[in-house]
């Protein structure tokens, strides 16, 4: 269901197309009359007034269209996001390579991106390396994840409870707020982000992509 707060954003996109569709008709018109009651092909005052017009059009659905796709979270402000963890313990898997947490696949795609296989409660999930990173020491999450905002001592009660073996899902929802309904972004989530802690770079299977 869409907030109300994103009904802003609705409406702003509304006006912002109608404004653009209306400016090219209203040049439209205004240089039909210059040729036609006027007997003008150019006019300086015709010709700087389509140019404020167009220039007021473009920066409306620009404006929108940066607010809509392009501008950044930040992570920090509160009053912008609400950021949820929820932790779950790894499963320790055995095969033939021996003992692991996280297996580590090819991509199907040529870009340099890697997928992450983990296992709780029995099930199997999977998740790309551009949305998760996995650590044998909280030390790394800080350099790893610059920006995520992983807490420390939550990480750290984490390692005594599940002893070094455990995925955290990080999840950022966009708040109610102006900036965000105008972005039609309330409700809708902004990161998610996912750390899985194995006790030591052992237990990661890399074979698959060792053998690449």
């Amino acid at each position: 269901m869409t907030s109300a707060w994103n009904w802003i954003g609705i409406i702003a996109w509304i006006i912002a197309l109608a404004v653009f569709v209306w400016v090219f008709h209203h040049i439209r018109v205004r240089r039909i009359k210059m040729i036609v009651e006027r007997k003008h092909t150019f006019e300086w005052r015709n010709l700087i007034g389509s140019g404020i017009e167009l220039i007021i059009a473009f920066g409306l659905v620009i404006g929108m269209g940066y607010v809509t796709f392009n501008r950044h979270v930040n992570l920090s402000d509160t009053k912008a996001v609400k950021v949820t963890y929820s932790y779950e313990p790894l499963v320790l898997r055995v095969g033939t390579e021996g003992s692991y947490y996280v297996a580590v696949d090819r991509s199907t795609s040529n870009k340099p991106v890697h997928v992450y296989n983990y296992w709780v409660k029995g099930a199997k999930y999977t998740v790309s390396s551009n949305k998760a990173t996995v650590i044998s020491s909280l030390k790394q999450a800080k350099v790893l994840d610059t920006g995520i905002p992983w807490s420390q001592k939550a990480l750290q009660k984490q390692d005594n409870k599940h002893e070094n073996a455990y995925v955290v899902k990080m999840t950022a929802t966009y708040q109610p707020s102006f900036m965000n309904g105008l972005g039609v972004r309330v409700g809708h989530q902004a990161v998610t982000r996912w750390l899985l802690r194995v006790p030591a770079q052992s237990f990661i299977n890399t074979t698959d992509v060792q053998n690449q």
